[in-house]
């Protein structure tokens, strides 16, 4: 089901895995990025508790240091608050992003450490939603 669908974003729920794939499609600006996000809150609200995430970044490459930090500080403590569980997010990097990553890593401390997030990167949408259907079933199982 399409939530949301405009020039910059679209993003879609699967009911089957029970996912939110949220794909930039061109470089936002804050008030569109924090729009975008804000409106899945409502969707996290609305629906069954959504745990599980897919960012697609590979049209856009990285989010800018302001989106990063509303991140951080505004939206995933709010998402957590409505979720109270445990959050994972698969982000996706086009190959030439990634490796940039790669060969540029340093070593810092974050800002801000959300204990009830975990991330893992990939470079291919069917990858990283796999994994995340994976996470899931071992989610049901361990309940």
């Amino acid at each position: 089901m399409v939530v949301v669908e405009n020039l910059w974003v679209r993003i879609v729920y699967y009911t089957s895995t029970d996912c939110l794939l949220i794909k930039w499609l061109v470089k936002p600006n804050a008030a569109i990025f924090e729009e975008a996000y804000l409106q899945l809150l409502k969707v996290v609200t609305t629906a069954n508790v959504i745990k599980f995430y897919c960012t697609d970044l590979s049209s856009i490459g990285a989010l800018d240091r302001e989106q990063e930090s509303w991140l951080n500080l505004e939206y995933y403590p709010k998402a957590y608050d409505l979720i109270q569980d445990d959050i994972y997010v698969a982000v996706v990097f086009s190959e030439e992003h990634f490796k940039a990553i790669v060969t540029n890593y340093q070593v810092t401390i974050p800002d801000t450490h959300h204990h009830f997030i975990q991330f893992t990167y990939f470079t291919n949408v069917e990858e990283a939603l796999h994994w995340l259907q994976n996470i899931k079933g071992q989610d049901a199982v361990s309940v």
